[in-house]
């Protein structure tokens, strides 16, 4: 069952980074939930995703220019700025898991050792520090990334990282991840509809904002895409073979010999396979899935030298 994971605590239902919003998740029967992580003047980890206090706060300022006194007199909507220790605390007793986001480099040392012992991971844009995070603890760790980087697994590979957090997914990454052993957990899925998707294509889990939208979406039985019943038309339809549009390891290629962009029933520009047929040919599909790297150049090269 993939894991629901609330978003900076469940930021749809409550002020992020906050107690209340842990415990507006853990209502939701979230599995777990995600926070930021920075550093006070006083070497503090306290909860804040921004630099500053002032989108979030009733303060005005710089994080690391505050002590952790004058930041636990600031209010979060009505709230208290919480350390990570009480983070930790609180999550425990509520059941939840706690994903804990690094927003700053040379964090390493203070929360591999408030974590210690606990099933926590750790996540960073950062990936630098998410290795060294693995030098000093046995802690599971995520690389967090917003782009779709040209080889995503080599740098959570690099990283030593057990996951992969991203804004963008296609099928193959899904598909290479978890062929090295690696969890997939896309951010940020608001949408039942967003959330089905990404659950067919192999998702974990997902971050969301509101854990309680996206658990009712969790626990429906997904439904195997097939012919007749897939919302993301226009696909495949070959005989025998239903929705390779949506699974083919090599989606989106781009290719303009093997594909080409329409719009959807719903008038979004998508890129689509549905005329290309070489991952059919079974000489082709069996040296696709022993060779999962490989190109559209060398698979069309690989049907030249068939004819």
């Amino acid at each position: 069952m993939a894991l629901v994971i609330g978003h900076r605590g469940a930021r749809a239902l409550a002020a992020e980074n906050t107690l209340e919003g842990i415990k507006a998740a853990a209502r939701c029967r979230a599995d777990a939930v995600e926070v930021d992580v920075r550093l006070s003047s006083d070497g503090a980890l306290v909860l804040m995703h921004d630099e500053t206090v002032d989108r979030t706060s009733n303060g005005s300022g710089r994080v690391e220019d505050y002590s952790l006194e004058d930041l636990k007199g600031l209010h979060v909507d009505g709230q208290k700025i919480l350390t990570l220790e009480e983070t930790l605390a609180a999550t425990k007793e509520l059941g939840l898991e706690l994903i804990v986001e690094m927003k700053e480099e040379g964090l390493e040392d203070l929360v591999a050792g408030v974590l210690k012992g606990s099933k926590s991971m750790v996540t960073s844009f950062y990936h630098s520090s998410l290795r060294e995070i693995k030098e000093l603890s046995d802690l599971r760790t995520g690389i967090i990334i917003s782009s779709l980087p040209i080889k995503p697994i080599d740098l959570a590979i690099w990283a030593g990282a057990n996951a992969i957090f991203p804004k963008r997914v296609n099928p193959r990454l899904f598909k290479e991840a978890h062929r090295c052993g690696l969890e997939v957990f896309p951010w940020t899925v608001n949408t039942k509809e967003e959330a089905s998707w990404l659950l067919r294509l192999g998702a974990d889990g997902l971050v969301t904002d509101d854990p309680c939208l996206i658990r009712e979406a969790v626990d429906r039985p997904v439904i195997s895409t097939g012919q007749g019943n897939c919302e993301y038309y226009p696909c495949h339809h070959f005989p025998g073979q239903d929705c390779t549009h949506c699974f083919c390891p090599l989606y989106p290629c781009k290719d303009l010999e093997l594909g080409r962009f329409v719009k959807t029933k719903r008038g979004k520009r998508v890129w689509t396979c549905i005329d290309c047929t070489i991952v059919h040919i079974p000489e082709i599909a069996k040296y696709l899935k022993e060779h999962p790297e490989t190109t559209t150049k060398e698979l069309k090269d690989l049907q030249k030298t068939r004819r």
